[in-house]
């Protein structure tokens, strides 16, 4: 009996062991892919060029071999990914070095509207029909395909519109009405709790509770009750309370910035 007992619980040790070698196999791989596709650079997969796509699905095959096979030393899957990532700035640096090489391995956007036109051979090339450009342009708000003088495929395969002069969008300017120069909002509170680098992008971090204090006298609450605020430079913001879907706005008379000490040189 107690060498059967001692073979289950063998076999369970056996399999626990495993077990947690999968798991470090896994834990390991994804923070390299991680690393491998930060340093690739930030793109969507919509925005991705050709090149860069075939690479990113190279890496997700890759990842899982030594995730599923431990009888693969980790090394095999490692090394590969380092290769494809090297591959990837080699070839991004000779395609931003040569427009020659650039066409060849991304492509060349492609006008396959001209002049309110279809040049149906294009479209022939990029083995496009008619039916799908009409509804790229119609993700683009262009319903009426005679609003559009230009339409060109770019090389990541989006679609951008030129329009007729007569269908282009008032602006401001056309309106004589004086625009307002756009700001950039930080975000200073969170689910209840305030952002320091909200602050610090202002430069306000010397007047966190000021601020603060003035955001919930005007919004009658507490700060734990907001779910989020923003603010900019000029003391225009955006609030919202928990449990309100609303997103109020507000104007706060910004206190004067930190302003930044230089020490003087010692003679």
């Amino acid at each position: 009996m107690g060498t059967f007992h001692d073979g289950i619980n063998g076999t369970v040790f056996k399999q626990n062991i495993e077990m947690f070698n999968i798991m470090l196999r896994v834990a390991i791989i994804y923070f390299i892919v991680i690393f491998l596709m930060r340093l690739m650079g930030k793109r969507q997969i919509g925005e991705m060029e050709p090149f860069e796509l075939v690479i990113t699905l190279i890496i997700a095959d890759l990842a899982t071999i030594p995730m599923a096979e431990q009888t693969i030393p980790i090394w095999y899957g490692v090394v590969p990914l380092v290769v494809i990532c090297l591959l990837h700035f080699i070839i991004t640096f000779t395609t931003q070095k040569s427009a020659r090489i650039r066409d060849i391995i991304s492509g060349k956007p492609v006008i396959v509207i001209d002049q309110g036109s279809i040049d149906f051979k294009q479209l022939k090339t990029l083995n496009m029909s008619s039916d799908e450009l009409i509804e790229q342009l119609r993700n683009l708000n262009f319903f009426d395909i005679g609003d559009v003088n230009y339409a060109i495929v770019e090389r990541n395969g989006k679609i951008s519109v030129i329009p007729k002069a007569e269908s282009m969008p008032s602006t401001r300017e056309d309106m004589k009405i004086e625009p307002e120069e756009s700001e950039i909002f930080f975000c200073i509170i969170e689910n209840g709790k305030v952002i320091k680098r909200g602050f610090q992008e202002l430069n306000q971090t010397h007047n966190i509770k000021c601020i603060t204090s003035d955001i919930i006298h005007k919004m009658l609450c507490r700060e734990k009750d907001l779910a989020f605020a923003s603010l900019s430079e000029s003391g225009n913001g955006y609030v919202q309370k928990k449990g309100d879907g609303t997103m109020e706005s507000i104007k706060i008379t910004m206190p004067p910035p930190q302003e930044t000490q230089e020490k003087e040189p010692e003679e």
